[in-house]
């Protein structure tokens, strides 16, 4: 799996129990981690109903997948957007820092061709998520 850059989620992974590591998207599939849905539809409640985001934590927290499965499929719609804009913004980012990458004279920035083929193989992934989302 490759993480899915959701650094700006950093406190509600922790409170959530996860790491960074936890947090994947996979390149040959489209799939994404159970954990990532966890996290993004917390940041999503918190946002909008702290007693709701409680009741989610608590099910989360308590290993309750019943529960859990449930807030899943009841806020989907929400979790959905979210990750599609994480996804189409990540996939702007990498085109413009490509770019600029591009723009550098290869002698006085020697990596740029690793900076371009990671850019390469993160956009591959989020790609592959972006058709995965855009089909559910």
């Amino acid at each position: 799996g490759t993480f899915c850059k959701l650094m700006h989620m950093r406190k509600e992974m922790e409170a959530l129990g996860y790491t960074y590591a936890n947090l994947l998207f996979y390149r040959e599939t489209g799939e994404i981690s159970p954990e990532v849905y966890d996290v993004v539809l917390y940041h999503c409640l918190l946002k909008n109903d702290e007693g709701v985001a409680n009741g989610f934590y608590q099910a989360v927290m308590s290993g309750d997948e019943n529960t859990k499965g449930e807030y899943h499929g009841q806020y989907w719609q929400y979790t959905k957007e979210e990750l599609q804009k994480h996804v189409d913004g990540t996939l702007r980012d990498l085109e413009r820092w490509s770019t600029k990458a591009n723009s550098y004279d290869l002698n006085t920035h020697p990596r740029v061709p690793l900076i371009l083929q990671h850019n390469g193989f993160v956009t591959e992934t989020f790609l592959g998520v972006k058709s995965s989302l855009d089909m559910m």
